[in-house]
């Protein structure tokens, strides 16, 4: 496949001032001698299932190293790596991805990618930005790295920003307009509150969430149908054959948001049991609606024709959150394995030879026609997702709230502006002369500088 011979450089942002290390060159994995091919009558091998997962997320960085980052970000160039929720859902699904094997180098591009953004988000404009859902996406990839590292830089501008929002979510008395008016918003925002509260043991940011969620289910939720409308200006609409409008990737950004903050939401949560109660209602509803001749789903969900084929980005999300919630025991398996094995195969058989998934909707807020070379970031993010869940079926039942990442072991070296490098190769004596300069300097910041992991502060920054 011609993909697996494409390269892949994979580069870590430098601190400031540092010079830039070595480039990593490394090959897209090929595919697995299987292929792509999944018999849905038996368990997927889950060394096939990675190394799919591993093909297509190397894929995914090779075509974003190739678009430069565009200053400013438009509309135009939104498939460059960014922080607005595109790039987001993508860099969520890697980073599950890093949490069953990290042989692309995954992790390093989301921390360079984290860190060429300093960890900020969107939105710092108007008010009205800084509460949008689509911003605040981002804030589980920092979270992520925060895990490991426990760096309280690499959340604080989230946890700026979230703190911004806690009181609109839920004024009283309700006002006339939701903060989160969509549908896709309860995949982007929600499991960013949840994890806040669950790494920071403050609830307000779960409360808060609480308030918000249960006011889009208020407006949006269709008991009749039991699926979300993606927005009030939906509920009147029909399609061309005088069905209700009910879109596919909509409802899938529903049911996998709904997974990611099941998946930390405290078990004793007062309205947990009503979350489950509509993951489940949903699930049902979206089993229905399987395509029996490929396991995927039409991107209008009650209209198979308007328009028709299959769409891959919602289908990706109602895998995943079927697998989840059969991996956590929310889900009966004899009911809903079938239809996800039936469904991953129908799924990965759909990625392309760039190894990139084909049939991606593009960005919109309706049911829209897909081909196989229209192709996105958050169908590459959730295909991960997918995949991450689906190797894990024949294993045992996993517990909820699932337990936070084990922290990696602290840094053996100080970090600093100024890098530690070896002297220049028969470098000149004026070149030695500014090494030793540049490293006397960086000495300084260490023996002269406060330091709160090594002097005692540590304990200040956990009383914040």
């Amino acid at each position: 496949m011609l993909a697996s011979a494409l390269a892949i450089t994979l580069l870590a942002s430098p601190a400031v001032g540092q010079s830039a290390p070595p480039v990593a060159e490394r090959v897209i994995p090929p595919l697995p001698p299987q292929g792509l091919r999944f018999d849905p009558a038996a368990l997927p091998d889950r060394a096939q299932v990675l190394a799919v997962l591993n093909h297509t997320a190397a894929a995914q960085m090779v075509q974003l190293q190739r678009r430069p980052i565009h200053i400013p970000a438009t509309l135009a160039n939104r498939g460059s790596i960014n922080v607005n929720w595109i790039s987001a859902t993508y860099l969520i699904g890697l980073a599950r991805l890093a949490r069953e094997q990290d042989s692309i180098g995954a992790r390093d591009y989301l921390r360079s990618v984290a860190e060429h953004y300093n960890f900020g988000l969107l939105g710092g404009w108007s008010p009205r930005n800084m509460l949008d859902a689509d911003n605040i996406a981002i804030g589980d990839v920092y979270q992520e790295l925060y895990a490991l590292s426990g760096s309280p830089g690499e959340i604080g501008p989230l946890r700026q920003r979230l703190d911004y929002t806690l009181p609109y979510l839920q004024m009283e008395p309700e006002p006339a307009k939701l903060v989160w008016w969509w549908c896709d918003a309860l995949f982007m925002a929600p499991p960013v509150y949840a994890r806040m509260a669950a790494l920071t043991g403050d609830d307000r940011y779960l409360h808060a969430m609480d308030e918000q969620w249960w006011r889009i289910h208020d407006r949006l939720w269709s008991s009749e149908h039991g699926l979300f409308f993606r927005d009030e200006r939906f509920i009147t609409r029909t399609t061309a054959n005088g069905q209700p409008v009910f879109w596919g990737r909509g409802n899938g950004w529903v049911v996998a948001g709904l997974a990611r903050t099941l998946e930390v939401m405290p078990a004793d949560f007062a309205s947990r049991e009503r979350y489950l109660q509509v993951f489940r209602t949903m699930m049902a509803r979206i089993a229905s609606l399987q395509r029996a001749q490929d396991g995927l789903w039409t991107t209008s969900l009650l209209d198979p024709q308007d328009p028709a084929g299959p769409e891959t980005t919602g289908s990706a999300f109602y895998i995943y959150a079927m697998a989840w919630g059969i991996n956590h025991g929310v889900l009966d398996r004899a009911t809903y394995q079938p239809l996800v094995l039936k469904g991953w195969t129908g799924l990965a058989s759909l990625i392309q030879p760039n190894g990139l998934l084909g049939h991606a909707q593009r960005a919109g807020d309706q049911p829209e026609p897909s081909g196989p070379g229209d192709h996105a970031l958050y169908g590459t993010g959730g295909f991960l997702l997918a995949g991450t869940e689906v190797m894990k079926l024949g294993q045992a039942v996993r517990a909820l709230p699932e337990a936070e990442l084990v922290r990696d072991p602290p840094p053996t070296e100080t970090r600093l502006p100024i890098a530690k490098r070896p002297p220049p190769a028969d470098g000149t004596a004026e070149a030695m002369a500014g090494w030793a300069r540049a490293q006397a300097e960086r000495q300084a910041m260490i023996d002269l500088g406060y330091d709160p992991l090594l002097d005692g502060g540590e304990t200040l920054d956990r009383e914040r």
